[in-house]
């Protein structure tokens, strides 16, 4: 699927500023009650900054004008309790609220489209009033707020949105986010949060840290990197994600116990299992035929199952507290084989499992093992069948991977 980069072009505001007779230079407007905004009440078009003093108290009206060219500010405002307006529908700037203490209402009836939202400091502020649903924004940063949900934020796209230290946050439900172009993020917010995006299909990168579920059934392709820390869900799945530009991780995640990929055939960076301790079988990744990067496992599994793979172009390092030592014997065999391009190190019966980001090597291959144990052909790893390289394909291989 083409990977379309989403713009938000001033927010459109160009045309409808040529065709208004109405509009207000700025460049800017310093307000600290509902009777200074009556300055700007007649205009259609502001054109320029709305700066809310620190001095402002109580509830603020912004009604009348619809459009501020340039930025919406409020900064250390501790006396305000409401910021509310009747017509404004977009924002061409950054729409800015830090240190505003005691805002328990945030009411814009006809807000659609906002440049960036920069939203810190706001721990009385609970909910969102956005009647119109916010469709467009480019940026949205959103911290340290007793939000319950984000409703109101209704974007079919954005360029990057990061949502961390909101402890109250439990709900995330944009039904109509279908590309983000930069990042999406979640961390430190409320321990049972859970997140849907069910017609997301393109992310450039997504993390989650902290989240009880993720919900994302349309997601197709991650240009970027894709990671899940510290997570409390049991179960994930991405059944329509073919292909990765960037690593593949879950770390620390207690819960942790089955993974579904069926569709995956690509990690364009690394792949990282760690630290999962419920995690006993590393599957669910039936169509999974190359790892650009790294292959670094570690935990408490005594099973990996990876059918399809024929090309790690990187090392590997596989550590588990399993005695199962038919597992490294795999991973040896297909480092043998040329299935594992870089250093396999690989380590059963460890107490303590590491990782090492940087097994990325070439050349040999390192394996050991802290127990005796027969081998137990029932369970272990299982790759894909590979060739050894011969002749021409050998040459081409050791150019690109030494």
């Amino acid at each position: 699927m083409a990977f379309t980069k989403f713009i938000l072009p001033t927010l459109a505001l160009a045309s409808s500023v040529l065709a208004a007779t109405d509009i207000c230079d700025g460049p800017s407007i310093t307000i600290a009650s509902s009777a200074d905004a009556e300055q700007i009440a007649g205009c259609k078009t502001y054109d320029g900054d709305v700066i809310i003093d620190s001095s402002a108290s109580g509830q603020l009206s912004i009604n009348g004008v619809q459009q501020i060219t340039g930025d919406l500010t409020g900064n250390n405002v501790t006396q305000l309790t409401a910021i509310t307006s009747d017509q404004i529908n977009s924002i061409g700037g950054t729409f800015s609220l830090t240190g505003l203490t005691i805002l328990s209402t945030l009411q814009f009836n006809s807000l659609t489209a906002v440049n960036k939202i920069n939203w810190v400091g706001l721990p009385a502020l609970q909910s969102l009033n956005f009647d119109q649903g916010l469709s467009k924004s480019n940026q949205i940063y959103i911290s340290n707020t007793q939000l319950n949900n984000i409703n109101g934020i209704e974007l079919t796209a954005v360029g990057s949105m990061d949502i961390n230290n909101n402890p109250y946050l439990t709900t995330v439900n944009v039904n109509d986010l279908a590309n983000v172009t930069t990042a999406l993020s979640f961390s430190a917010n409320g321990r049972d949060l859970a997140i849907s995006f069910p017609n997301l299909q393109d992310a450039a990168n997504l993390t989650f840290r902290n989240v009880s579920k993720v919900d994302m059934p349309s997601l197709a392709n991650v240009a970027g990197s894709m990671g899940f820390y510290s997570d409390s869900f049991q179960t994930f799945s991405a059944p329509n994600l073919t292909a990765t530009g960037g690593t593949l991780a879950f770390v620390d995640s207690p819960e942790l116990s089955n993974l579904s990929f069926p569709s995956l055939t690509q990690i364009g960076g690394g792949f990282l299992i760690a630290n999962n301790t419920r995690l006993k079988a590393i599957k669910g990744f039936p169509k999974l035929k190359t790892i650009v990067g790294a292959l670094d496992f570690a935990g408490t599994f005594d099973n990996v199952t990876l059918p399809s793979l024929t090309d790690v172009r990187g090392g590997s390092n596989v550590q588990t507290k399993s005695t199962n030592t038919s597992i490294c014997d795999e991973f040896d065999q297909a480092h043998d084989n040329g299935v594992i391009k870089g250093v396999n190190t690989c380590v059963t019966g460890k107490a303590n499992p590491e990782t090492n980001p940087s097994a990325t090597g070439g050349g040999s291959s390192a394996t050991a093992s802290a127990t005796s144990s027969a081998k137990n052909d029932a369970s272990g790893i299982t790759f894909g069948v590979s060739t050894p390289l011969t002749g021409l394909g050998a040459l081409i291989a050791a150019m690109l991977f030494i």
